[in-house]
């Protein structure tokens, strides 16, 4: 009867440390890996500047209909983590991949005063790597007619 008991105890054990220990790996292997979001951005083009040993950087996109703001903040966050050399990177969200056009000005100055494409700019991003400011600027109507809520990221 000892013996028994000890025998389906040291069967029991050995079970619990397999089903702890496949647990473990589960747990692991699920919180390792991130599901791929798909956005909805078509990405259009991107374009790196030279600025002395600095380099500057953006991206242009296009986005549908009103921006999501979870969607955005999701999308540039992501984007910010793969985001580790230049100085300035900058994603830009167009109305239309027609609409979509880099800036006639260094890319610091942004679009400066030129009205058509800022007619057609439904959001942006801007980070600078070398001092953390990241902002999200998100326009009602287009960064021409409308002032920006702006979301610190």
């Amino acid at each position: 009867m000892v013996i028994e008991t000890y025998l389906i105890n040291l069967n029991f054990n050995r079970n619990m440390k397999k089903l702890i220990f496949a647990l473990a790996i589960l747990t692991m292997v699920s919180c390792s890996t991130k599901p791929k979001v798909n956005y909805p951005y078509a990405f259009v083009d991107t374009k790196s500047e030279l600025v002395g040993n600095n380099e500057n950087k953006m991206e242009l996109y296009v986005i549908s209909g009103n921006p999501n703001l979870d969607t955005l903040k999701m999308f540039c966050t992501e984007k910010k983590e793969s985001m580790n050399s230049g100085v300035f990177h900058y994603i830009v969200f167009f109305d239309s991949k027609e609409n979509a056009v880099f800036p006639n000005n260094p890319m610091t100055a942004f679009y400066g005063v030129d009205e058509k494409p800022q007619k057609h700019i439904k959001a942006y991003f801007e980070y600078n790597v070398m001092n953390g400011y990241c902002k999200l600027n998100v326009y009602e109507t287009n960064s021409w007619e409308s002032t920006a809520t702006v979301i610190d990221l």
